[in-house]
């Protein structure tokens, strides 16, 4: 059991399921599986907080379309041949657990549709316009490696990165020197230049979403991904020219993400979550 909310476990079996599924859409490199890992969970244990959300406020699909929906499973798999029973036993699935997922399905479904307006698509894209309309920014880098895979050794990497942060601003050394002196990736021999990204690529999301916070000239905190402890300078900004339209398919899963952290965040002042200690480092967002 990796974690309960509201008393209500959630097994290892169930977040592995969900790793397998997102493996067999996208290329992962092994490195970061448990990062995506621990993602899930997260993503698990929100869902859970809205589904009793949706039970406590009685805002959740009706008991009786959980139940269509079951038997809609249920005919669709007598039509290929095999029964719900086996289905589940395939799957490692409880009849309860089914139920669960299919309420959650249901339940977010509603929850979409009333939030996903127009307006708020709109909204979303003037406040983050970088983030979606095609701008790339033109970066550098310091990477710091963490001795080992510790707790202790990644906080010692982050001071660090802190110090030298604090070097550049305050005019000690520039960027492009303290990259050649301490940056541990390849970049560093051009002094942490690594050119032109986009919003979706090439690099790791929590680097990305760093760098388009920055304005150009500006250095970041630390931040941390699977490769290490970086500092990034935003050297240069090329606007892009898509409209809100263009990309409401991208908006719509950013405010489906909004949506879900939001409700969680609220319903956790009424229920419950704890995580056990044998789990992934699930961030302390989530924990009680």
């Amino acid at each position: 059991m990796l974690a309960t909310v509201g008393g209500e476990p959630i097994h290892a079996r169930e977040v592995d399921a969900l790793v397998d599924a997102a493996l067999r859409r996208h290329e992962v490199d092994a490195a970061a599986v448990p990062e995506l890992r621990r993602r899930l969970l997260e993503e698990m244990i929100a869902r859970r907080l809205v589904l009793a959300y949706a039970e406590r406020t009685g805002t959740g699909a009706a008991g009786e379309l959980v139940d269509e929906a079951v038997g809609a499973l249920r005919a669709q798999l007598e039509r290929a041949g095999t029964t719900l029973e086996a289905h589940l036993a395939e799957r490692g699935q409880t009849a309860a657990g089914l139920r669960r997922e299919l309420a959650w399905s249901l339940t977010w479904r509603q929850y979409w549709e009333q939030y996903l307006t127009d307006a708020r698509l709109k909204a979303h894209f003037g406040a983050h316009r970088r983030s979606f309309d095609g701008t790339e920014v033109e970066v550098s880098q310091i990477l710091l490696r963490p001795a080992d895979e510790s707790a202790e050794a990644r906080e010692q990497a982050v001071e660090n990165a802190r110090a030298i942060r604090e070097q550049v601003v305050h005019g000690n050394t520039t960027f492009t020197e303290a990259a050649r002196r301490h940056s541990q990736a390849p970049s560093a021999r051009d002094g942490g230049r690594l050119g032109w990204i986009g919003r979706r690529g090439p690099m790791t999301g929590a680097f990305t979403a760093a760098a388009f916070e920055l304005s150009e000239g500006q250095i970041s905190p630390p931040v941390v991904t699977e490769h290490g402890v970086h500092l990034i300078r935003c050297d240069a900004v090329r606007p892009g020219n898509r409209t809100w339209t263009d990309v409401r398919e991208e908006l719509s899963t950013a405010l489906g993400r909004e949506l879900l952290e939001r409700l969680a965040r609220y319903e956790r002042q009424f229920t419950k979550v704890r995580v056990s200690t044998d789990s992934p480092d699930v961030g302390c967002s989530w924990n009680n």
